[in-house]
């Protein structure tokens, strides 16, 4: 016997009304009036020791009533067992999901995320089916549920327990809407092909930051029978704060960096401090730059890099409690040396000369020191014992000695950039450029500056080329400011094989380049000197000349900064055998022969890769999205049409399913049915007999006997 719901079974409480009411008499058996009681007023009955009941059958069927009604509300069954086993339960196929993204690196969280799926695997049922998996920005099966084809597990939850212990968190994005969906899919799937009764369910353990992906979810259609349980991992102490670096913008200080500080949302914690640091230079607070970020906002500074800090590889951030993403990495740039051979016939301190101007582009240059030599015409171009230049500047008509050598030069990997001076000079492109041909017209060569409409601008421009690359962006792509007032003229014939890199605003070509053999040869059909041009007193031409010299001599800044897992270009020829790339840690991966892309960006740090003829390092690191730690609404999951569920331990689950199996007893038998009908029938029953012994009492005191 039981009832489905016991707390009516309060109700039998009613039962002492009736007792009271019988044992309170308000009137006495026999009743006489006297003419002396006829001004007083009667007294309320009350309860003593000397109360008696005298209607017992009355007083049964009252409480009889009220007892029925109270049991009839309560839903009493017959139980046809009387005890439910874990056996009993229905099974299930439990995907616990793991997040193994870099943000689990804070503090405790991987432990903790541990500890719940142990509990997890505690929950269990024999008849229960479990996989685990972890997830970042993939999802990874560690143990796969039971397979038709596969023989069965033994001891599955202890074999899950012993690869939670080998299972560390990675450097990678969190992509949680990816995770959720592919598993659901599985499980759907599965349970559909195979007409399982076992009840579907993933537990996600993870930290839920809003750094994470879920837009996954939006573009999929749930499956109703598979629940979600969040089992989020939290931090007492939640402040958190990353930094990154910013491209320099047209003009700055060279020797200063940009970065930006965001503070998370739920921080507590608003003053941080910045300092370059390297492997044999620790930190030094008198070096670090304070910076003002209030929670859930960013900051610009502008850090200093003096000449103690040129070897310096990484930018850290000081003042928040964790740590995993404090570390920005730069390539340390290096101070190269260069040598420029100029042949022309301007003097080195003559301001109307290209000379001149190119000296001083070259010669504040923090990162690289360049020496340009001015050559003559009746020497070698070069010495038997002088080293290959970086870049050679041609202003005059090339020399017949000459013409070899350069060619031999540009051949074995030098870079030659012609600036023709005259139309004589000029003639001598087609040497070098075999499919360039001069027009007979050319610009006037003595126009004043202030002339109207007699300058040509550059319109068109491949940006895409290094030459320009640095003032690609829409704040620095402006030339309208740049005047030339002479140029040579050309035309390409056919077939082209020369690269147009720019052109004036009338389609005639501007800057052309040509490849040979391992180096190119460049022309500038324009100088840059007052007398032809803007081009030296504008704020492109420095970083112009710069991007000569990083494209003739290497590039001295930083190199292309990725994200953990970006792959990365590394300049090697096809042909070359494998290389190896050292990473952080000193871990070797090697780089087959053929492949020029490099993969294997597994954490952040510096790399080193040894490509001929030199070395080439990158720089790695940690996605900014993984830094914003503040929590996730889970609503969003919801409001992408996640099915979210809540989880039952074991007799959770036993009480469940034994509230299930007693509504449909309950509902099969409905005795309250019954007790109903038995309340009505005492009621009446009890009705009738009240009114027989009422009569029965009136007559008595109307007919007293003598």
């Amino acid at each position: 016997m039981g009832a489905l719901i016991p707390l009516y079974l309060a109700g039998l409480s009613a039962l002492s009304l009736p007792l009271i009411f019988h044992l309170v008499r308000r009137t006495p058996r026999g009743r006489q009036d006297f003419s002396s009681l006829m001004f007083l007023s009667p007294t309320i009955p009350k309860l003593t020791r000397r109360s008696r009941i005298d209607q017992i059958l009355l007083l049964l069927l009252r409480l009889a009533a009220l007892a029925c009604v109270a049991f009839a509300f309560s839903r009493p069954f017959l139980r046809e067992a009387s005890l439910l086993s874990l056996a009993d339960l229905s099974g299930r196929r439990v995907a616990i999901l793991i997040d193994s993204s870099a943000s689990m690196r804070r503090g405790d969280l991987w432990q903790q995320a541990i500890a719940q799926a142990e509990k997890e695997l505690d929950e269990l049922n024999p008849q229960d089916d479990v996989a685990l998996f972890t997830f970042s920005n993939r999802l990874q099966t560690i143990v796969d549920f039971a397979l038709e084809e596969s023989a069965a597990i033994d001891d599955k939850p202890q074999v899950i327990r012993n690869r939670l212990h080998q299972l560390q968190p990675d450097w990678n994005t969190t992509d949680l809407g990816t995770a959720l969906v592919a598993v659901a899919s599985e499980l759907d799937s599965s349970s559909d092909a195979r007409q399982s009764t076992l009840e579907p369910q993933i537990v996600v353990i993870s930290d839920f930051q809003a750094g994470s992906r879920t837009e996954a979810v939006r573009s999929f259609e749930w499956p109703k029978r598979v629940p979600v349980v969040a089992h989020p991992v939290k931090l007492i102490k939640t402040t958190n704060a990353f930094a990154h670096v910013l491209p320099n913008e047209e003009g700055d200080d060279l020797t200063e960096t940009r970065v930006r500080v965001v503070n998370a949302s739920d921080s507590k914690t608003d003053q941080f401090f910045l300092n370059w640091v390297s492997d044999k230079s620790p930190a030094k607070k008198s070096n670090e730059v304070a910076v003002y970020v209030p929670a859930g906002q960013s900051r610009v500074v502008r850090l200093p890099r003096g000449v103690d800090d040129l070897a310096a590889d990484r930018i850290v951030l000081r003042g928040d409690d964790q740590d995993f993403d404090n570390t920005y990495y730069v390539v340390p740039p290096l101070k190269l040396s260069a040598t420029i051979l100029y042949a022309g016939a301007d003097k080195p301190d003559s301001p109307e000369g290209l000379q001149y101007f190119l000296r001083l582009a070259v010669a504040n240059d923090p990162l690289r020191q360049v020496e340009v030599k001015s050559i003559d015409e009746k020497l070698p171009l070069f010495a038997p014992a002088d080293s290959a230049p970086a870049l050679i500047v041609v202003t005059r008509p090339v020399i017949t000695e000459w013409q070899t050598p350069l060619k031999t030069y540009v051949e074995r990997g030098g870079t030659l950039l012609f600036v023709p001076e005259n139309r004589d000079a000029a003639v001598t492109l087609s040497t070098f450029f075999d499919d360039l041909a001069l027009f007979e017209k050319v610009t006037e060569e003595t126009k004043p500056a202030a002339a109207a409409n007699k300058y040509l601008l550059l319109g068109d421009i491949d940006f895409v080329h290094p030459l320009f690359a640095s003032v690609a962006g829409a704040r620095y792509s402006d030339f309208t400011k740049i005047h030339f007032w002479k140029h040579i003229a050309v035309e390409l014939k056919k077939p082209v094989t020369t690269h147009v890199i720019a052109r004036f605003d009338n389609h005639d070509p501007a800057l052309l380049e040509r490849l040979s053999g391992q180096g190119r040869v460049l022309a500038l059909l324009s100088g840059w000197q007052p007398r032809d041009s803007q081009f030296a007193v504008s704020s492109k031409f420095v970083p112009f000349i710069g991007s000569l010299l990083d494209l003739a001599s290497g590039n001295t800044g930083t190199a292309a900064r990725v994200t953990v897992n970006e792959p990365v270009n590394l300049p090697r020829d096809k042909t070359s055998p494998a290389i190896v790339v050292q990473g952080p840690e000193r871990r070797d991966s090697s780089v087959d022969a053929g492949q020029a892309t490099f993969t294997a960006t597994d954490r952040p740090g510096i790399y080193l890769a040894k490509t001929s003829p030199k070395e080439t390092r990158f720089a790695v690191n940690l996605a900014m999205a993984e830094s914003n730690t503040a929590p996730l609404d889970l609503e969003q999951l919801e409001q992408g049409g996640v099915r979210m569920g809540a989880e039952l331990s074991r007799s959770e689950r036993v009480d469940r399913i034994r509230q299930q199996r007693d509504t449909e007893l309950e509902n099969r038998q409905k005795i309250w049915r019954w007790l109903i009908v038995v309340a009505i029938g005492t009621l009446i029953f009890e009705t009738w007999l009240a009114g027989r012994q009422e009569r029965a009492l009136r007559t008595a005191v109307s007919n007293p006997a003598i």
